[in-house]
């Protein structure tokens, strides 16, 4: 694959082409289904469930650079990518979250959350590409549900920290 022509490529970080800003608000579209809508971003579960529990957290504006956000934005984007991992979290009991961040095929900041198991190799590279595994409409019905569900009980975060970590403070003072 190679980069795509400089013209294209401005059009693409302009926001006047950017696939993302099209429709990432839309309850489906070609790659993925929206889960719910935070304070910063969109939370969409993609078709492609090779790894079972992948979730995008997509900025609801348009920006290619985390250094383009304000401090508060910034801030509020990682905290609406904290409140989906927490619940993953809950849902899969994963070994690990990865957090990844690239854009060289859609440059508007979004974050891939990657469930990984012991069975998984942690050596081997992220290859979004690797396998296509779709599921019934029931499953990622229920899947959608259960993600929004989560995330609609998890706590906020406020100032970077959690809000049982505040509770457990108070109630030992």
């Amino acid at each position: 694959m190679r980069w795509k022509s400089p013209e294209e490529w401005s059009k693409l970080t302009s926001g006047e082409t950017c696939p993302m800003c099209q429709d990432i608000h839309r309850d489906e579209n070609p790659h993925s289904f929206l889960v719910t809508e935070l304070p910063t971003s969109y939370v969409r579960l993609p078709r492609n469930q090779w790894m079972r529990g992948w979730t995008i957290v997509a900025l609801k504006r348009h920006a290619c650079e985390l250094f383009e956000l304000s401090p508060e934005e910034l801030a509020g984007f990682w905290r609406d990518v904290a409140v989906v991992a927490k619940a993953l979290d809950g849902i899969y009991q994963p070994t690990k979250i990865n957090y990844c961040v690239f854009g060289h095929h859609c440059p508007h900041i979004h974050c891939h959350l990657l469930i990984h198991s012991f069975a998984d190799d942690p050596g081997k590279p992220v290859d979004m590409q690797e396998q296509t595994v779709l599921l019934s409409d029931g499953e990622y019905r229920t899947m959608i549900h259960e993600l929004r569900e989560r995330i609609s009980h998890t706590p906020a975060f406020d100032q970077g920290v959690p809000d049982d970590t505040r509770s457990r403070s108070a109630a030992s003072s």
